[in-house]
């Protein structure tokens, strides 16, 4: 049976919000130190795949599947601005995910 695509992205908000809490509570017990949990670290655009990148704010399953067709097709991003040059990809979404997104050195994944 497949999930409306609806239900998949707020089962994947829900699980990055608990992840959140939990690394809240256990933040704050004393002499903790807690690395950030996978779901809060940034998503490197050079080898997540569609699935993970969607998740980012503003990007939806077009788009990130957009993102790695040009990927695989030109090679890996550098830097963020050179999400730009994704057909879809303006100077909002940037902003938007900016914050969310890492660029690795590492090749790009030949995965589509």
């Amino acid at each position: 049976m497949r999930l409306p695509h609806r239900m998949v992205r707020r089962a994947a908000v829900a699980s990055a919000l608990g992840s959140l809490v939990v690394a809240v509570v256990l933040s704050r017990a004393p002499g903790a130190h807690v690395a950030a949990p996978a779901s809060l670290r940034p998503i490197d655009v050079n080898l997540a795949g569609p699935e993970e990148l969607a998740l980012l704010p503003g990007v939806g399953p077009s788009l990130a599947r957009a993102i790695v067709e040009h990927r695989v097709a030109r090679g890996p991003f550098r830097d963020l601005r050179d999400l730009d040059r994704v057909k879809g990809v303006g100077p909002g979404i940037l902003a938007r995910i900016g914050p969310h997104v890492s660029v690795s050195d590492a090749p790009a994944a030949t995965t589509a």
